[in-house]
């Protein structure tokens, strides 16, 4: 008998495992009056170090209220959960990784399917931390590698560095993106890919559970740092054949040179 293997309870089991297990990585917000606190549990840390791509059709007036409603608020209370309106089968939605302080973003290429695309993020001024919304501009896109990056007109005070070293097979790794319940997995193998257009890039295969919207989420490690963008889940047929989930990286020093030359261009 063969059954998919990334079932609910497949989601459930990995959840037990890691969900409450905290990222080892500080967190400042102004709510803790500017201090770092390591007492963030890992769906937290990654709710504050991604942000979701969501294409203009799903931001209705009546959502940009409400956004804008919760910028305006004087009490100035973080609440990290939030949510979109998604049309079911509907596409032109996902998740992204910030990488600078001034608003760059990775991304898997396949969630810019609309030229109207959005991000939302979890910023802060020097008050409180609200989430705040703004069009993003395709700055480097390679659909056979599945891998993008964004700019959007938003401060990203909270982004994430890159894991220079090599993952093994001991290594705990959790996605961010939409707020459903996060699960972690394990590192499992690197695929070297082949040089696509002048850059390289490895593929991460994984245990990490995924589904619909976590596309282009970052892969973050135990140390909260980031070690690529979830591209696909590859499911297994046979009962008891873990899911896998594949992430995308570009070289790093590919990745700071094409923004070093957006920022001199714009």
């Amino acid at each position: 008998m063969v059954l998919p293997a990334n079932t609910h309870w497949d989601q459930k089991r990995s959840l037990a495992k890691y969900d409450a297990t905290g990222i080892d990585a500080p967190v400042s917000l102004p709510e803790l009056e500017n201090s770092s606190d390591r007492g963030f549990s890992a769906p937290d840390f990654l709710t504050l170090h991604s942000g979701l791509i969501v294409s203009g059709e799903y931001l209705d007036a009546d959502f940009k209220k409400k956004l804008e409603t919760s910028r305006g608020n004087e009490e100035g209370v973080l609440e990290l959960g939030f949510s979109v309106p998604i049309a079911k089968g509907g596409s032109g939605f996902g998740s992204c990784a910030p990488v600078t302080a001034d608003g760059y973003f990775l991304t898997a290429a396949h969630v810019l399917a609309h030229d109207d695309s959005y991000v939302l993020y979890a910023t802060s001024d020097s008050r409180k931390t609200y989430i705040d919304y703004a069009p993003i501009r395709v700055v480097y896109r390679n659909v056979e590698a599945d891998f993008a990056i964004v700019k959007a007109n938003i401060r990203t005070p909270r982004y994430l560095k890159y894991r220079k070293e090599k993952l093994t097979t001991e290594s705990t790794l959790f996605a961010g993106g939409w707020m459903h319940e996060k699960g972690g997995g394990k590192f499992l193998e690197y695929i070297e890919m082949p040089e696509v257009s002048g850059s390289r890039f490895t593929k991460v295969v994984t245990t990490l559970p995924m589904i619909k919207g976590d596309s282009g989420s970052p892969l973050i490690d135990k140390q909260g740092r980031l070690c690529g963008v979830l591209s696909t889940m590859r499911l297994g047929v046979v009962v008891k054949m873990k899911p896998k989930s594949t992430a995308v990286m570009m070289k790093t020093a590919d990745i700071d040179y094409r923004i070093r030359q957006d920022r001199s261009r714009n």
